[in-house]
C-alpha cells in the first residue's frame, strides 16, 4: 500500500506565508479588545439577567399555583440564561471565524479551486442514508472543505451524525467524512460497513427468508468488524477480495480513530473516518495565533487525509 505524501512538498511560498502571517497578525491585534468587551458584555448581560430572573421569582412564589408554575419558568430561565451567553460571546466566535475564511484558501492553495465553509451541510451527506452507511436525523457540522487534488474532486466534512434531542439525543457517527469521484466507475453499490451488533444480527438471520449468500473478504479479522454490501455480488467479490480488504487493513493500521467505512456507488466513492480529533481547530478564543504551531500543521493533516481519500479511490 502506497505510503503517505510528503507533506512539506505542499507548503505555502514566502509570499503565501507572509500574507497568512499578516491576517494572524490582524486577527490577534484585534483579539484581546474583542474578548475584553465580550467579558464586560458577558457581566453586565448576566447581571441584568439576574435581576430579571430574580423579578421573575418573586412574581412566581406571590401565585397560589406557583407548584405547576414553577416547573415551566425553570426551563424558560434556563433556556433564556443559555442563549443570553451565546449572543454575548457571538462577536468572538464570529471574530475567530473571519479569520477560517481568510486563512484556509491560502494555507490549502495546493488544492485547485479550494473552497471553505463552517456549520454548513453539504448535500452528499443524504447520501449515506440512501447507502444505508448511517442511520441519522441530523447533523451537527464543522468545516467543509472542497475542490480538486491530483485530478480527485472531493469535498470533506467533520460532521456529527445524530438522532434524537435532548436526553434522547445519541451521535451514531463523529469524524470526518469524505466524497469524491472514483478513477474508474463501479457498476452497481459497494458498501463496507462497520458491522451491526450481535443482537441486530442474530434478528436479521431469524427473519431471513431468502438463501444464504454473505459477502466475505477472507480474512477473519475484517469480517467481524465490517459488513459487505452490493447489488453486484459478482463484481464486487473481486473487489472485496483484492484492493478493499488491502485499503480495510491498511486503515486498520495507519487510522485509530475507530473502524472505518467505505461505499461505492457508480462513479461515486464514500470514506467514513471516525475520529474525536478536531484536524483543523485554533487556539481558543482567548489565545493569539501562531503561524508555526497552529496553522502550518494544518497542511500536514490535509495532506495525509488527501493521501487517505487517494488509496480509496483507486481500489475499482
Amino acid at each position: 500500500m502506497e505510503s503517505m505524501e510528503d507533506p512539506n512538498a505542499y507548503m505555502p511560498g514566502e509570499v503565501e506565508v507572509a500574507e497568512i502571517k499578516q491576517h494572524i497578525n490582524e486577527y490577534n491585534r484585534d483579539r484581546p479588545g474583542i474578548y475584553q468587551s465580550c467579558v464586560n458584555m458577558a457581566w453586565l448581560a448576566m447581571a441584568g439577567y439576574a435581576a430579571v430572573v430574580f423579578f421573575i421569582a418573586y412574581v412566581v412564589f406571590q401565585m397560589d399555583d406557583r407548584g405547576r408554575v414553577f416547573g415551566f419558568v425553570a426551563v424558560f430561565v434556563s433556556a433564556g440564561g443559555f442563549w443570553v451567553w451565546r449572543r454575548v460571546w457571538q462577536p468572538l466566535k464570529d471574530h475567530q471565524l473571519s479569520l477560517r475564511y481568510r486563512l484556509f484558501p491560502k494555507v490549502f492553495k495546493f488544492i485547485d479551486g479550494v473552497q471553505y465553509s463552517a456549520g454548513m451541510e453539504p448535500r452528499f451527506l443524504d447520501d449515506l442514508k440512501r447507502l444505508k452507511l448511517a442511520s441519522f436525523t441530523s447533523t451537527e457540522n464543522d468545516d467543509l472543505i472542497s475542490g480538486t487534488y491530483d485530478g480527485m474532486s472531493f469535498a470533506l466534512v467533520e460532521t456529527k451524525l445524530v438522532t434524537g434531542s435532548g436526553k434522547r439525543r445519541q451521535v451514531h457517527f463523529e469524524g470526518l467524512i469524505f466524497h469524491f469521484k472514483l478513477e474508474k466507475e463501479f457498476p452497481g453499490l459497494l458498501v463496507a460497513a462497520k458491522r451491526n451488533s450481535w443482537w441486530q444480527r442474530s434478528i436479521k438471520e431469524m427473519w431471513r427468508t431468502g438463501p444464504i449468500d454473505d459477502l466475505l473478504s477472507g480474512n477473519r479479522q475484517l469480517d467481524e468488524t465490517h459488513d459487505f454490501r452490493s447489488d453486484n455480488h459478482r463484481e464486487a467479490r473481486a473487489l472485496i477480495a483484492g484492493p478493499i480488504t488491502s485499503v480495510l487493513t491498511w486503515l486498520g493500521n495507519e487510522w485509530h480513530g475507530g473502524e472505518v467505512s467505505i461505499a461505492l456507488s457508480r462513479g461515486d466513492g464514500y470514506l467514513m473516518l471516525p475520529s474525536k480529533q478536531d484536524f483543523f481547530a485554533l487556539p481558543d478564543m482567548q489565545h493569539n495565533v501562531h503561524y508555526e504551531s497552529d496553522v502550518k500543521p494544518l497542511v500536514r493533516e490535509m495532506a495525509m487525509l488527501l493521501a487517505v481519500a487517494h488509496v480509496v479511490r483507486r481500489v475499482g
